[in-house]
């Protein structure tokens, strides 16, 4: 298995007419795993049936937002671990900080040092016009 991935164009920011185009890798995003089909996949490698696998993880989504809205960080050893975070405008003094400066909630999540070798070591291949190429 490998990302497919295929060059995307861009122009300068804050430059009229785009400036000089530059071209980007961007992920092909093919297709989505719903939650349904991931809870297939996880009861044919296990001993456990569909509904009770998608079951834990409705439970899992729910209690992950639960924890997160009282500013916990969630960590699910080798998985990695997902924390809330939360974006605001500047203030000169700390009195100034408040509610009214926080912009909005974002999900932080830092993978296992296990997950992240695992996608240090993925394979691309680029998509060209329909068709693929093997790249490194």
């Amino acid at each position: 298995m490998s990302i497919m991935y295929k060059a995307v164009p861009k122009g300068q920011p804050g430059v009229a007419g785009g400036g000089t185009i530059k071209y980007y890798p961007a992920i092909v995003r093919e297709r989505k795993v719903n939650i349904r089909a991931f809870a297939e996949e996880i009861s044919e490698r296990s001993m456990v049936g569909t509904t009770e696998v998608f079951a834990i993880l409705e439970s899992f989504v729910r209690l992950m937002g639960y924890h997160m809205e009282e500013g916990r960080t969630v960590e699910l050893g080798q998985l990695g671990h997902f924390q809330p975070s939360i974006t605001g405008s500047a203030s000169d003094t700390p009195e100034e900080v408040k509610r009214s400066t926080i912009g909005k909630v974002k999900v932080n999540f830092r993978p296992s040092v296990l997950l992240a070798r695992r996608l240090a070591n993925v394979q691309f291949e680029k998509v060209n016009d329909g068709t693929t190429e093997a790249a490194a």
